[in-house]
This record gives structure tokens, C-alpha cells and sequence, in this order.
């Protein structure tokens, strides 16, 4: 994080960010025509992802041999659930429903992209730093988080949603669900040690919505710290998505 090399990648993605916004101003294309294109790299990013991050394990007998993916890797983190809901928004035939979706989509997108770029999890989890630009894994990280942070920028570009209050609440709506059902899903992929059956640690979770531990690593050791975390988790969701959502209300009301 703060590398070098993370620096020239953040230029990278500006200089992305900013041609595909120039584009879509001077092509105008549909948002269908835009969601089409989103989900190819969608789909090649879910791809390049699985295949860099396969490796083979052996049983605890050591006489057979498995690919698997680590657990933190599943998309279940809120940019991978964007892959499932960007395709729906494009398919779905109900007009509420698209509505909706693209209103998630939104604000999770934006601030979802930079804040996986602004600390890329995957120099700690995945890549060194000196992989940055000979790793697969990089440019499907970064230039994944730039497309979903344009898309963004596209749903309002479109024109195609008049914002209201509803679509405020919704999204909140939606984001505390995911994040609630999290906490469950963590603790169901955790790899907890028992003695005698009382839990006496755990050694491994995936932290899917960040739920679990803050991205910066600050050690918690109690549950007050946790609750103290989440409330602050809680408050930054309501007040980002309302920075969000505020100045677009606000217009169509004017």
C-alpha cells in the first residue's frame, strides 16, 4: 500500500477513469449497451481471478492432490456481489427492479472502487508489491475497480433514474442486509479450533464486508472494540451514501 508501484497503478486507473468518461460522452452509448461491456469485463476479471488463484492441495494423507481457492477469494465480497447485480440490472424486466439495482449500484460502486484502490488488499493477501505489474491478478484487480468506478459514473450520466428519497433508504436497505448476513458467512467459512469442545481460537476468516476486522489492521481485542468499529462502519455508510444520493435528490426537486 503506498508503494511505488501502487502510485503508478493509481495513475493508471485516472487515466482510465478518464478516457472511458470522455468516451461515453462523445459515443453516448445506451446503459444496456454500457452494462453489455461491463459485464464482459466482468466476466474475464471472475476468470483471470479463479485461474491465478487455483492452486493444487493435498489431502492430510498426502495421496491426493485438489485445486481449491482460498476462501477470501469467493466473490462475496460487496465489489464481486456487484458482478451479480450488474448483470440483473441489464436483464431484469421489471423496471423497479432495474431502478433499484442501478440505485445500489451507485454509491457502492463508487466508493467501493476507491477504496479497494486506495488500499489494494491484494498486495497483503494475494501478490507482493513486486508483482504489481507482472502478476495477473494486479491488472484484474485494478482495472476492475476502475470499470465499476465508471460505471458509476455512468448510471448518473444516463439520465435513466430520477432520484428520490426511496432510492436512499434502499440502498442502505440493501447494503446493512448483505453486511449482516456477512457476519454469518464469515463465521461459517472461519476455521475455528476447539479443545474439549469449548472454542479456544480461529485461525483463519475471510472478512467479506469487512465485518470482521477493520481494513487498516487496527487490532481489536474486545467485543466493545467490534461494536465501537461497526458503529463507526454504520455511521461513514449512512453519511458517504448520503454525499452520494444528496446533491441528485436535491436537483430533482430544484
Amino acid at each position: 500500500m503506498f508503494s511505488v508501484q501502487h502510485f503508478i497503478w493509481l495513475g493508471i486507473c485516472l487515466v482510465l477513469f478518464i478516457c472511458a468518461i470522455m468516451l461515453y460522452q462523445k459515443k453516448k452509448p445506451s446503459l444496456n449497451k454500457v452494462l453489455d461491456i461491463c459485464i464482459i469485463i466482468c466476466v474475464l476479471s471472475e476468470v483471470t481471478k479463479v485461474l491465478s488463484v487455483l492452486e493444487m492441495v493435498p489431502s492430510a494423507n498426502g495421496e491426493i492432490m485438489r485445486p481449491y481457492i482460498p476462501m477470501n477469494h469467493l466473490p462475496l465480497h460487496m465489489c464481486s456481489i456487484d458482478i451479480i447485480l450488474i448483470y440483473l440490472a441489464r436483464h431484469t424486466k421489471n423496471p423497479e427492479t432495474r431502478e433499484n439495482l442501478l440505485a445500489y449500484l451507485y454509491p457502492t460502486c463508487l466508493y467501493g472502487s476507491l477504496l479497494a484502490l486506495a488500499m489494494p488488499s491484494i498486495f497483503t493477501t494475494s501478490i507482493s508489491v513486486d508483482q504489481a505489474f507482472t502478476h495477473p491478478m494486479a491488472y484484474q484487480f485494478f482495472i476492475y475497480h476502475t470499470m465499476i468506478g465508471s460505471l458509476s459514473a455512468f448510471i448518473v450520466m444516463s439520465k435513466e433514474i430520477k432520484w428520490e428519497m426511496k432510492h436512499y433508504l434502499n440502498s442502505l436497505k440493501y447494503l446493512f442486509l448483505m453486511g449482516f448476513v456477512s457476519i454469518y458467512i464469515n463465521s461459517m467459512l472461519a476455521s475455528p479450533t476447539y479443545v474439549d469442545g469449548k472454542l479456544i481460537s480461529v485461525d483463519f476468516w475471510p472478512n467479506f464486508f469487512f465485518t470482521y476486522n477493520n481494513p487498516l489492521n487496527i487490532k481489536m481485542t474486545t467485543m466493545t472494540h467490534w461494536y465501537i468499529y461497526m458503529a463507526i462502519v454504520i455511521v461513514l455508510a449512512v453519511v458517504l451514501t448520503a454525499i452520494c444520493f444528496y446533491p441528485l435528490i436535491r436537483k430533482k426537486k430544484a
